[in-house]
């Protein structure tokens, strides 16, 4: 088959729009599974599955890539410490703009609490529906965050709300619009989907997202909505 400019053009303006995803697990049967979930979705382009290691770190540095799937079960070795947690918090050091979706085959708070704390924009179950992962692929590459239902309720839903903190800190006041966005944030909306469903320009979302970290004590989308979750906020 011979291929014109024409149908360069054409691939390569595909390429450009798919989402670069990376695999990094220790399992085959786990990298083969995320992988055909990656590859079943015309949305997203495999760009290479592999062990913590070297190649990691040479499939971080793809210039393609903006989102990582995490198995945070990786195998442990020497001090027993938890690798798929380190591996988030080095990844997020050498790339902080790539996304990273955390992965566990069952709900373990303080795992999943650690992969947060370390730079987890996503955590998924990895019985999560292909459809739904895909779809917290795509979440997070447009910079937003992700929480399988049943991980946000083991984590957070217990939580009763109260007027003061744990540490007896009394509880954050957002106004109302603040509040908005706060839920939209833990529901994993984007800065454009929030502008548009709030009827607001993007840079006001910016000034009340701005405001909303201040108020929070935090920097990050990711921390905002742990924090939310935490606190009773939404």
């Amino acid at each position: 088959m011979i291929i014109t400019l024409d149908d360069r053009h054409v691939i390569m303006s595909k390429m450009a729009t798919q989402v670069g995803v990376g695999i990094v697990a220790d399992r085959k049967t786990t990298a083969a599974a995320l992988a055909e979930i990656v590859e079943s979705d015309r949305e997203l382009m495999l760009l290479g599955s592999t062990e913590p290691g070297d190649d990691a770190i040479a499939l971080l540095k793809n210039p393609a890539l903006r989102v990582l799937l995490v198995n945070l079960s990786l195998t442990a070795h020497g001090n027993g410490a938890a690798p798929g947690v380190l591996f988030i918090s080095n990844a997020k050091s050498v790339r902080p703009d790539v996304g990273v979706v955390s992965l566990k085959r069952r709900v373990d708070e303080h795992q999943l609490r650690a992969a947060l704390d370390a730079g987890a924009d996503a955590c998924c179950l990895a019985t999560t529906p292909a459809v739904r992962l895909c779809k917290a692929i795509k979440v997070v590459a447009d910079g937003a965050t992700w929480l399988d239902a049943e991980i946000t309720h083991a984590l957070f839903h217990h939580r009763e709300e109260t007027s003061e903190d744990d540490d007896g800190r009394a509880r954050v006041h957002l106004s109302p619009r603040e509040g908005d966005i706060l839920r939209l944030i833990v529901e994993g909306y984007s800065n454009d989907e929030i502008a548009v469903s709030l009827q607001r320009s993007n840079p006001t979302i910016r000034t009340h997202l701005a405001h909303l970290y201040k108020k929070l004590g935090v920097n990050d989308r990711v921390s905002a909505a742990v924090h939310a979750l935490r606190h009773g906020l939404v």
